[in-house]
């Protein structure tokens, strides 16, 4: 009889209004477990391959933890804000994580694991393929001045193709170049047939509030960090994610094509969402993840780059001039020189 893996509870406390938090070590990996009496609004605030934050919403006060031992997290603090409760992870070393939910009773749970030591295969840069969301029938998000998604991305992208065609010396090849429907498994099999170095799908975000600005970016995952995540993912899918990402179809997709690639794909949206936010001058969303379809079956580094909030009216505005988004476009390409830099 095998022996499930031994689970160590480190930490147990008790935050009112039944909120509970505990910390283990597992054999392979370690896990943060956040338990509700029902669902709590949440979302990931910051994070980086060193720590992770996470704020629960809701009114919960914060008590001393206990001291603990643990073979991954560093320390693990609590503090109260005007929006709720912050938990902060930090590590003792550089780490990758994966955030999902268990129902009956609402856990949300962090699993952390050690990122793995000399799998980045050192390449020379040669091809890279560019996507530029939606396109045909398909507008995407639509601005409070009336810009549509699907035609802004395909400038972005045009003008981004330029740059780095001439500033890296690649090759770059845009999954659609007019106003055209292109299937969301068939801009991967572009990236795919091309052999490409590097995938990157460019979208623009909406939000309800008109404030919000700044860009987030996400690789692959076959569950959303955060609830926000999990919403955007399924706009993006538009009902056309045949492998449902809790499917077995989905899960193997994900296992054979893509998980090989989730330390260089989560290398790379960190130095790409460091350089943009910088350049909007906003604070560092933090990388996040979530099931695209656009990703699943990538054979190579691959992510999803919100650039910014084509819903913000002033945002709208500038991204309609060719300075602010040439400036993004650098931004980009700075941070794709930093990932290169990285592996070398």
């Amino acid at each position: 009889m095998k022996k499930a893996f031994l689970f160590f509870t480190l930490a147990f406390f008790l935050l009112p209004q039944g909120l509970k938090i505990r910390w283990a070590d597992q054999e392979k990996f370690s896990r943060l477990v956040i338990e509700a009496p029902s669902p709590v609004e949440y979302d990931v605030r910051d994070s980086g391959e060193f720590y992770i934050s996470i704020l629960i919403k809701g009114n919960f006060s914060a008590e001393p933890i206990p001291s603990m031992e643990s073979k991954i997290l560093s320390s693990l603090q609590v503090n109260k804000t005007p929006e709720g409760t912050l938990l902060t992870l930090r590590f003792k070393k550089s780490s990758l994580w994966k955030l999902f939910e268990i129902e009956n009773p609402f856990r949300i749970l962090v699993d952390v694991r050690e990122r793995p030591k000399g799998k980045v295969r050192k390449f020379a840069l040669r091809t890279i393929v560019l996507d530029p969301g939606h396109g045909g029938q398909e507008d995407g998000a639509v601005g409070r001045g009336g810009t549509r998604e699907k035609d802004l991305t395909l400038i972005f992208c045009k003008e981004l193709k330029k740059l780095l065609e001439s500033s890296l010396g690649v090759r770059v090849i845009l999954t659609r170049k007019d106003d055209s429907f292109v299937g969301l498994d068939e801009r991967t099999a572009i990236a795919n047939n091309a052999k490409a170095d590097m995938f990157i799908s460019i979208h623009f975000n909406y939000s309800d509030d008109p404030t919000v600005k700044g860009p987030e970016t996400y690789f692959l995952s076959s569950t959303a960090t955060d609830r926000e995540s999990r919403l955007l993912a399924y706009k993006e899918n538009m009902g056309e994610f045949s492998s449902a990402p809790n499917s077995d179809i989905g899960l193997i997709l994900w296992d054979m094509a893509q998980s090989q690639y989730l330390y260089q794909s989560s290398r790379l949206a960190e130095a790409i969402q460091r350089e943009l936010a910088s350049e909007v001058g906003v604070t560092n969303r933090g990388v996040k993840q979530a099931p695209f379809a656009v990703l699943m079956g990538a054979t190579m580094p691959a992510i999803l780059v919100e650039v910014d909030f084509i819903s913000n009216p002033t945002e709208e505005k500038l991204l309609l001039t060719p300075e602010y988004r040439k400036r993004l476009e650098q931004a980009i390409l700075r941070g794709i020189r930093n990932y290169m830099a990285g592996l070398r």
